[in-house]
């Protein structure tokens, strides 16, 4: 209420001179008549009505509630079971998804990041794999009951 004070009182003594501008005292019309009254009641009433309505509007802007953004939308990012590999090569097992199984099956292939591709060579050929770690560093999760 403190922030709407100088407002109001400057609306206040708007209205008053625009009151007061009116019946100006000359010599020629010494005495007002009461239409002339009514007519300055009238003005009276209708600015201070505006004022009003003003200072109310003011007041419904100060108590509306601050929006709070909302979190960026997380994506369901879900690595298929199905997609998992293990393929022996000359130094161990490797492990990890399909690159193409991956882009065929999951929801988002847009969100699968590049940087987790490795290629490996194996006893059957080159192929490419997302490293498991990687996509979990990304924001992926392996399908619900899956546990390599």
């Amino acid at each position: 209420m403190r922030r709407f004070l100088p407002k109001t009182a400057m609306a206040a003594v708007l209205s008053f001179t625009l009151a007061l501008s009116g019946v100006a005292a000359t010599p020629g019309t010494a005495r007002a008549d009461s239409e002339d009254a009514a007519a300055i009641i009238a003005g009276i009433i209708a600015l201070y009505a505006i004022g009003r309505a003003v200072e109310r509007r003011n007041d419904r802007r100060d108590h509306r509630p601050a929006v709070t953004p909302q979190p960026p939308r997380q994506h369901n990012l879900v690595a298929p079971a199905r997609c998992f590999r293990e393929f022996q090569t000359t130094g161990g097992y490797v492990r990890g998804y399909g690159a193409r199984c991956m882009q065929n099956n999951v929801r988002r292939p847009g969100l699968l990041p590049p940087d987790c591709i490795r290629r490996v060579q194996t006893n059957r050929g080159t192929r490419n794999l997302y490293g498991g770690r990687c996509l979990a560093r990304n924001g992926w999760q392996r399908e619900r009951g899956f546990h390599p």
